[in-house]
Parts: structure tokens; sequence; C-alpha cells
């Protein structure tokens, strides 16, 4: 097979041996977003794209897949309730028949870690055949409880109760930082939601590296144990914020420069993580990911290319990327610097400085900022949206 006869996802996988791709969606719904893209190609390239999607996954040989883990939340599973009812309605209704006592909320809470239940095992092979490295499918606590421990360490337990291969998912905010040190102590995988910036990078990782030392400490097992810290880099470039920031300082805020601040923060964050001074356990995973301006382009993908990290793609970023990067050349880039005109001047904008600094953010101010803000008021509403779905099914068995 020549080199362009494979996917740029292939390509992009090969860019390093510790660069990661996962699926960013519910493992329920490859299979129907799989037959959607085959059946839009051209007759001729029908079979190509087959044999590259059953690349990325193959229920046959789900042991062997490019798809290393899987990031799931509570807007990805409100999708799957409308993509695949068929698969997921019956289970609904059997939570529903064998909970009457239930409210909405624990009903709907029932629903979630039952859909992502299914998830873990089609990537329970790739997790045993990698010796417990891959395979993680991460499960999100209400984003509607970012600042209560107590009830987030509750949820956290049962969803760690799901299987070996569950990843909890929990907040960057000060209150879900301090989760993620627990449960790190715990020997339980971790994966911190909500983080956006160099600074709650950081604050997340040193969680993580005191949790483990505890936890070692105590002689916990960390045979199937994984940390990795999302930051959510087209959700803190898109704010308006980040523009009345620019236009304050008397700078437009281009397409272009809003992307190249992305990759700044993405790169800085990962030479943080990787710098074997700092001792850190965690593995930097990118996601919200944007293309770039201009034809052709796709900034965040490719100049994060080659790195020791963890990237994570939804459906429709995996067709843009296939398509604008079909016969481009993809090449290792993590190490090339930002351009000296862009970061000098991303740096005279407070909104990106805060961000870019180590200690540019409070740990106590990471709830006020407003990517966590947005975010967060985004995956709470769709937890309501899966209360208000089995409220309907109750309805329609009733």
């Amino acid at each position: 097979m020549s080199n362009y006869e494979k996917s740029a996802m292939q390509r992009l996988a090969e860019s390093s041996e510790n660069f990661e791709i996962w699926w960013d969606s519910s493992p329920l719904i490859f299979g129907a977003w799989a037959e959607k893209m085959i059946e839009k190609a051209p007759e001729d390239k029908k079979k190509i794209i087959k044999d590259q999607l059953n690349v990325l996954f193959d229920y046959k040989n789900p042991a062997d897949t490019l798809f290393c883990g899987v990031t799931t939340n509570p807007r990805l599973t409100r999708k799957v309730l409308d993509l695949v009812p068929d698969e997921v309605n019956p289970i609904i209704d059997k939570i529903i028949k064998d909970n009457p006592t239930k409210t909405n909320y624990e009903l709907a809470w029932e629903t979630y870690k039952a859909i992502t239940e299914k998830g873990t095992l089609l990537y329970m092979p790739l997790f045993e055949k990698s010796n417990f490295k891959k395979g993680y499918v991460s499960a999100q606590v209400d984003p509607r409880l970012v600042t209560d421990v107590r009830q987030m360490l509750l949820q956290a337990m049962e969803l760690s109760r799901i299987s070996p291969n569950i990843m909890v998912k929990c907040p960057g905010s000060k209150q879900g930082i301090y989760l993620i040190q627990i449960l790190t102590s715990l020997g339980i995988p971790t994966n911190s939601t909500l983080v956006f910036n160099v600074p709650g990078a950081v604050q997340v990782a040193k969680a993580v590296k005191k949790g483990y030392e505890i936890g070692n400490f105590w002689g916990v097992d960390y045979t199937k144990w994984r940390s990795v810290i999302t930051i959510m880099i087209g959700r803190f470039e898109e704010r308006p914020q980040f523009v009345e920031s620019a236009k304050s300082v008397g700078i437009g805020l281009t397409e272009e420069l809003k992307r190249w601040a992305g990759i700044a923060i993405a790169k800085k964050a990962h030479q943080i993580l990787n710098d074997p001074i700092n001792g850190y356990l965690s593995k930097l995973l990118l996601c919200s990911a944007r293309p770039g301006p201009g034809e052709g382009n796709v900034y965040h993908v490719e100049k994060m290319a080659g790195g020791n990290l963890v990237y994570t793609m939804n459906p429709e970023l995996i067709d843009d990327f296939m398509n604008i990067c079909q016969c481009k050349d993809i090449y290792k880039q993590i190490d090339e610097p930002i351009p000296e005109d862009i970061i000098s001047k991303l740096l005279k904008i407070p909104y990106f400085k805060a961000g870019y600094e180590e200690d540019g953010i409070a740990i106590d101010d990471f709830v006020n900022h407003p990517s966590f803000i947005y975010t967060k008021d985004e995956f709470s509403g769709s937890m309501k949206e899966i209360e208000e779905y089995v409220v309907k099914r109750k309805e329609a068995i009733s």
C-alpha cells in the first residue's frame, strides 16, 4: 500500500509512536457514521473508504484498531439516543421497568451508565491486548456538580465500577482537580475535562502527581491506571471575550490568530507535561479541534502531529480531515515553534496571556473562565435532555 492510499488518519497516527487518536463520540454510533461516510463517497472510492474506516475500528477485530480509546460526555451520549434509538430504547425501557421508585434524574443517570457500559465492552479486547495501556472509555460525572466534591466522588465511584477500562472524567474546577487527586490515590484512571489553558493543565498534573505519590506509598495497584488532561482548544479560542480583549489592545482577532492561540497553548502544555524535570504522569489530550483558515489548512491537528499526546476527534472533524488531507503530507510538527510575530502579538492580549502563562489564572478562578462557563452550561443542558428523553420513554411504555 503506497503512503497516500492510507487515510490521513492512519498517516497522522504514524507521525510518532506515542501519538494516539481516540474516537470522540459514543462507540455505539461508529457503525452508523461509517455507513454514511461510505454511502456519500463516489462509487469508485467506496471500497477504499470502507477499508480506511475499518482500520479506525473493526467490530470483528476490536483488539487491532487505530482508535486507542474513547471520549464521551453527556452531549455526545444524548446524540446516541437519536442516532441509534432501536439499540438504546430497549435498554432504557428495562431500566424504567426495573426501577419504579427511582426519580427521573436517577433513571437518566442509570441510562448514561448503561450506554457507557456497552461502549466499554467494545474496547475491552484492546484494553486487554495492550496490557491495560489502551482501550479506555471516558465517562463523565454530572457537569452540574462541578463544585460539589462529595457528589462527584459518589458518581465517580459508580462509574469506575462499571468496567476496569472506565476512565472517569472530572471537571477542571478546583473541586474537580481535588477529586482527581483522590481518585488517583485510589488507582482509578482519570480524564480531566473542562480544561482550556496552561494553568489548568499544570494544576491537574500536580494533583495527579500528588495523588499517585499517596497511593504509591500505600501500595495501590497502578497496573490498570492512566491519566490524561484534556485541553479544549477550540472552545478557548472562540469566546467573544477573546475578541474583546484583543480589541482592547488594538488587535483585530482574525481566525488565523485564534487558531495559533490554541496551538500555542497546546504546545506549551505538551512541553510542560513531557519535561522530565517536572515528573508529571499525565498525557495531554486535545479535543475541540478546528480546521484552520484558508483552503487546505487543518491547523490544530497538523501543528500538533508527532507529539506524545492523544488527539480525540469527533465524526465531523474526521470527515473534514480525511478530505482536506487526503493527498497532503502529514509529518511531525510538534517541535516547530510558534512564529515570533504571532506569539508576540498574542502575548499582548490579556485573555491569551492569562491562559498561556503557568500562573496566569488562579485555581479558584478556573470556574469563572468564559470557556468553562460556556462549556459547563452546554454539557449541563445535555444531561437535562437525557432526563427529558427518559420521561418520554416512560410515557411511551405506560
